[in-house]
Order: structure tokens, then sequence, then C-alpha cells
């Protein structure tokens, strides 16, 4: 699977955006996170001063949902969860974002907390196939018994579950199973990343892997918008995106692990992007 298909040339032709707005609904007072655009206002000064380039809107709850919808249209992508937290306010609002990108067919990545919200409601999102979900151990055994492929809570009857179960019986959502290997199905097509990750676990690791499948995802989609499928993947673009993602992620950690061993941390792995990026990508 070569995800070099989705990415974008870099052209002087170019403008801004031209390939890509991608949106992020997380951040909350516990978990500031990495990137950004929607959170809780506690969360936006932190998010702000890591970056001056970041759009953040800090306004993510029920009483201003329709600040965040407005922006919705505008966009090539959606990822949620990445820090989002549990406030009941802020995954009700959460889950009337996902409604209201679902009816504008947005593609999404769920992640982090947004995975624990589809498994308190799995009809949120059964059957809407322009979605990439990036579920850990522990995520993936909740999506199992929410979905009845598990009677309870069990993470060693979960991992003998495949991806291809899960993504069929949500509707043919595409699946990215997060593990020693990465598993990634629609239910129609299952396709491993056989490249290995690092053994140190950080906190953040699994929000690059996010962020890194919204960009693919973005990608992929204003590709399709600008050639015919038929010429352009000879994978399906969901599938490819979570592939391109989990591939860059990997091979950054891998990067940063070399260099820092035991004390990498996720701003090494993000360091690390770029060169990764260059080996993987570009020709």
């Amino acid at each position: 699977m070569d995800a070099r298909a989705i990415v974008p040339p870099l052209s002087f032709d170019l403008y801004k955006g031209q390939y890509g707005k991608v949106g992020i609904v997380g951040g909350c007072a516990e978990y500031t996170d990495l990137c950004h655009i929607f959170c809780t206002p506690d969360a936006a000064i932190p998010i702000k001063c890591y970056s001056p380039e970041l759009i953040v809107h800090p306004y993510l709850g029920t009483a201003t949902l329709g600040r965040i919808t407005a922006v919705l249209p505008r966009l090539d992508a959606l990822v949620l969860g990445p820090g989002l937290g549990r406030d009941p306010d802020v995954l009700s609002a959460t889950k009337s974002i996902v409604a209201a990108a679902t009816e504008l067919q947005l593609p999404l990545v769920l992640d982090g907390d947004a995975l624990y919200l589809l498994s308190t409601d799995v009809l949120l999102l059964r059957n809407y196939t322009n979605a990439i979900l990036t579920p850990n151990t522990m995520e993936y055994g909740r999506l199992c018994v929410a979905l009845g492929l598990l009677i309870s809570l069990d993470l060693a009857a979960a991992a003998a579950i495949s991806p291809q179960r899960v993504a069929a019986a949500l509707g043919h959502v595409t699946v990215l199973q997060k593990g020693k290997i990465d598993v990634i199905s629609d239910g129609y097509t299952t396709v491993e990343q056989p490249s290995r990750g690092i053994p140190r676990r950080c906190g953040g690791q699994g929000d690059v892997l996010a962020g890194s499948v919204g960009a693919f995802l973005a990608w992929s989609a204003c590709r399709l918008n600008q050639q015919p499928k038929a010429s352009l993947l000879q994978h399906p673009a969901l599938s490819l995106a979570a592939f391109g993602g989990s591939l860059l992620t990997r091979q950054s950690a891998a990067i940063a692990f070399a260099q820092h061993g035991r004390s990498t941390t996720t701003p090494d792995i993000l360091a690390s992007i770029r060169s990764a990026f260059a080996t993987l990508f570009e020709d």
C-alpha cells in the first residue's frame, strides 16, 4: 500500500489551504494536548501558547455549539477526541458536532474520549463510512462490548476479535487497531502496518497518530475531489489515509527513540516528523 498517492506536491502554484483544512475537537482543563482548534476556555491559553500558528476556538460546550458547527463546512477533515475529557457538557457538544459533521459528509477521525463517547452510543457513527477510528487496547475492548461482540469487558478476548469484525459491525467504518502491529480494516479489506513501533510509551503518541491520520484524510479528500477515483487510488481512500498516518507516526517515533531512548517524549516524536516524512513520502 503506497500512501504517496495522496500526498500533495510542493508547488509555487498552490495557495494556502488548497490541499486541506483540518479541525480538531479536544483539549480540556486536564488535557491541553498538542494541537487543537475547538477546546474549553481553560485549555485555550496553553494551546495557543504552544504555537501562534494554531487557530484556537475556546468554546467547546453546548451553549456555544453553533459557533463550532458554523466552521465545519470550511473543513476537509475533523479529528475528535485528543485530550477531550469526559465532562458531560463537552461530551454532549461533541455528540452534536459529530451529528453535524456526518450531515456534511465530513471525513472524521475519532480517538481518545471520542471513542469512549462512541462506546456509549454506537448509533452515532453506525453506517457512516467516512470515518476512521483509532482505538487503543482499552478503547477497542469497550467498542467490542458496545457492539455486542463481547458480553463484558475482557481485553484478552477483545484482542482475539479482528478489526474486520468490528468495522463490519459498525457498518464498515474504518478501524485502525493500534498495537505492536497496527491493523486497518473497513470490514471488506484488511491491511497490516508491519513497521515496528518503539518500546517506549509516552503520553500523546496516540494524538500524533490521530493528527497524522487526519492530515492524510484531508489530503485524500482534496485529491478525490480533483481527480476521478478510478484513476487515483488502488486502495480505499480511508484505509490509505490510516496507513499513511500510521507509517509516519511509527517512523517518527523510531527516529526519536534512536536519539533519546528511554527519555523519548512526544515533542521528540513531533520534531522527527520532518525527516520521517521526507524519507517516506518525498521523491
